[in-house]
């Protein structure tokens, strides 16, 4: 399913730019347009799965299937062995309501910020 007003929803239909790092039939990791730390990714699902549909305690499918995918990236990116975080923003924080999880890497230091 596809939001027509959803930026990533766009991305994901090839109506927007972006740099992908990594894909397969159900998701996409890109570069963040606006980075936080030296390496900073989004892995979102292809279909317009919101933020409200998944924060709950019965999410738990969504996350299993989101989660390895994420794990994969990092490996690709290869920082499994380095210093990264994963974020992900809650419903009031997000700037975006169609799910996806933050892999910022690429520094000795805590990258992003201390949190």
């Amino acid at each position: 399913m596809k939001d027509p007003s959803c930026l990533f929803c766009k991305i994901v239909a090839g109506e927007e730019p972006c740099e992908k790092v990594w894909e397969n039939e159900e998701f996409l990791a890109i570069k963040n347009k606006y980075p936080m730390a030296k390496v900073h990714v989004l892995v979102m699902p292809k279909s317009h799965i919101r933020k409200q549909e998944v924060a709950t305690s019965q999410s738990g499918e969504f996350w299993g299937t989101i989660m390895p995918v994420v794990f994969r990236v990092v490996s690709e990116l290869k920082l499994e062995n380095s210093t990264y975080k994963l974020v992900n923003n809650g419903m009031g924080y997000a700037h975006f309501e169609h799910e996806h999880v933050h892999i910022l890497g690429g520094s000795k230091t805590e990258p992003g910020g201390a949190t």
